[in-house]
């Protein structure tokens, strides 16, 4: 028998063997072929991503120059260049009133449009559309300024620069400046400048679908201009060479060890770039891996299968006792006859458990069964000795109050009252929510702020994340009940605090009053009731004390911390449960 488990494990070791190389070897090819092939297909989409973004954004930027052209013919605008008009006359106003007349007119300004500028060659603004430039300052012998004039281009583009000529320079400069120059007779006669905003010139970007992808937008000087998307700070991370091979309208695609870049030339001598993760570039090769791993899955599971049906004869009895010790459901044992050909490591553990079985019923039998009856009966007892005094107090105040006003507040002590006799009379429940809780103990203490006006105020504070947590009921009017009688008796001024809050898996409840406090023997005296070394009478705290025990267990309950003529406080823990 040993002799053909051998064998079994080695023919079963042999087989998976073969199986598992082979689909090693067919992951490999598969992952090489089909890999390098969606590889490909997912660069020729980027790529025309990447042509269709350019050219959206190449005919935006080219859209400025039928604009430059017709106001460099409009009359207006040429004589504010060439100062026609005395500064704030009637004509210079007229004139300038034209020109935005004009611009509406013309539609000139799409969401990217920012502002519009007349500059004269002497850098004088005679027109600016928002009137946020800064006077004084030399545009054309800027040095941004002749590095784009230097560009034989129809519109000349300069890249973003600083914002020293605004009146507000403080923060990133997002812009981009076109500007036209205007002749009359071969002579120049100024300039017209119109600001970009980068952000809503390329918001176009976000309907592409390029979760994936960074886009970098570079100068004729490999220069970043923007980076949408990641708005890092560019380095060069793209060759030089590469970028500078490319000409008008060409594309081209290179890579580094992170990312995978393809770039095209704009018209404008602009070069747009595409940034994409070898990540996303290679996950075709991650989901052929997980195909070949399920493929060793199936693999292994018709290996499994065989190795099942040769060991069948061992799997019966443990099967058989596993199904025994699921079932098991607090009854005696069972008869074993039947196990007599298991193993017998098999056989002797059965046996115990039988026994065990035996010995667990009659614990529940004998222990449990009888605790847990004791238990209920001592919860039902204590839940039962609410007193009614506190009602009939109630019935009598809202008389009173009947007799002698006239006022909604009658209407608010009824509804409250009301409230609280749902709450109480409803039985059926033994535990509630601790929003109920709460509510039941902000009426009651209400009816005692009505009776008692001058002798305290309260509040409750609790996250109402915590409003769902399960607790027993009236918890919290014995504690508050023992702030009226005795911290707080005879007293004005005195302060109800309740808090709520979650500490790791429980909840704690603190009440504090700031009344008269105990003295260090009293307070000592009162832990030892509540913890049951001491003889405890009454309904109060203690008795709230033994509910929580019982209900939840030994380490929970109340605690009890104290300063006389200062505070006391009452903690109750209770184990974060939902309803």
């Amino acid at each position: 028998m040993k002799k053909q488990r051998s064998i079994v494990t080695q023919t079963v070791m042999r087989v998976s063997g073969v199986f598992i190389t082979a689909i090693i070897l067919l992951t490999i090819v598969f992952t090489i072929f089909i890999g390098r092939y969606m590889r490909d297909n997912i660069l020729r989409s980027k790529e025309e991503q990447l042509v269709t973004v350019a050219d959206t954004l190449d005919s935006r930027l080219n859209s400025l120059e039928e604009p430059f052209v017709t106001l460099a013919g409009y009359t207006p605008a040429v004589r504010l260049l060439r100062g026609h008009y005395k500064l704030y006359s009637a004509e210079w106003m007229q004139a300038i009133r034209s020109v935005d007349t004009f611009l509406t007119n013309i539609n000139l300004f799409s969401d990217y449009i920012t502002d519009v500028l007349f500059i004269q060659p002497d850098s004088t603004v005679v027109y600016s559309m928002n009137d946020i430039l800064r006077s004084g300052y030399d545009y054309v012998n800027a040095d941004w300024f002749q590095e784009a004039f230097a560009n034989k281009t129809f519109v000349r583009y300069a890249s973003p620069h600083g914002r020293e000529h605004m009146y507000e320079n403080k923060g990133p400069y997002r812009t981009v400046t076109a500007f036209f120059p205007v002749y009359q007779s071969d002579l120049l006669i100024g300039y017209i400048l119109m600001e970009c905003d980068l952000s809503k010139l390329t918001d176009f970007f976000s309907a592409q679908q390029m979760s994936d992808s960074g886009f970098l937008i570079l100068d004729e000087d490999n220069r970043m201009i923007l980076d949408y998307k990641n708005d890092r700070s560019w380095s060069d991370q793209v060759e030089e060479e590469f970028l500078d091979s490319l000409k008008e309208g060409d594309c081209g695609a290179t890579q580094n060890d992170q990312s995978v870049y393809i770039a095209k030339k704009l018209s404008n001598r602009w070069t747009m770039v595409s940034e994409n993760s070898l990540g996303i570039i290679i996950q075709p090769i991650v989901q052929l891996l997980t195909v070949a791993a399920l493929l060793m899955a199936v693999v292994l599971i018709f290996l499994v299968l065989i190795s099942a049906y040769n060991s069948h004869l061992i799997k019966r009895p443990f099967n058989a006792l596993i199904q025994r010790i699921i079932s098991y459901d607090g009854s005696r044992s069972t008869d074993i006859s039947g196990f007599e050909h298991a193993p017998q490591e098999l056989a002797v553990i059965r046996s115990r458990f039988e026994e065990m079985a035996d010995h667990m019923n009659d614990l529940i039998n004998d222990v449990y069964v009888a605790k847990l009856k004791q238990k209920e009966a001592e919860l039902e007892a204590l839940t039962n000795q609410i007193n009614p005094h506190f009602l009939y107090n109630v019935f009598q105040l809202i008389q009173a109050k009947a007799v002698l006003s006239d006022n909604l507040e009658i209407e608010e002590m009824i509804q409250a009252l009301s409230r609280m006799m749902r709450y109480t009379m409803e039985r059926k429940r033994e535990s509630v929510s601790l929003k109920e809780e709460l509510e039941y103990t902000d009426d009651y203490l209400m009816f005692y702020k009505k009776r008692f006006t001058q002798m305290f105020t309260y509040e409750i504070s609790c996250d109402p994340e915590l409003y769902g947590c399960r607790t027993c009921k009236f918890v919290l009017q014995p504690v508050v009940e023992n702030c009226f009688k005795h911290a707080l008796k005879n007293r004005t001024g005195g302060v109800i605090a309740i808090r709520v809050w979650k500490e790791e898996k429980d909840i704690l409840i603190l009440v504090r009053d700031n009344g008269c406090g105990m003295g260090k023997e009293a307070l000592e005296a009162l832990r030892c009731r509540l913890n049951g070394q001491a003889e405890a009478g009454g309904i109060g705290i203690i008795n709230t004390n033994s509910r929580l025990r019982l209900t939840y267990g030994e380490e929970y309950g109340i605690t009890i911390d104290s300063r006389e003529s200062e505070y006391m406080e009452v903690t109750l823990r209770i184990p974060y449960e939902t309803i």
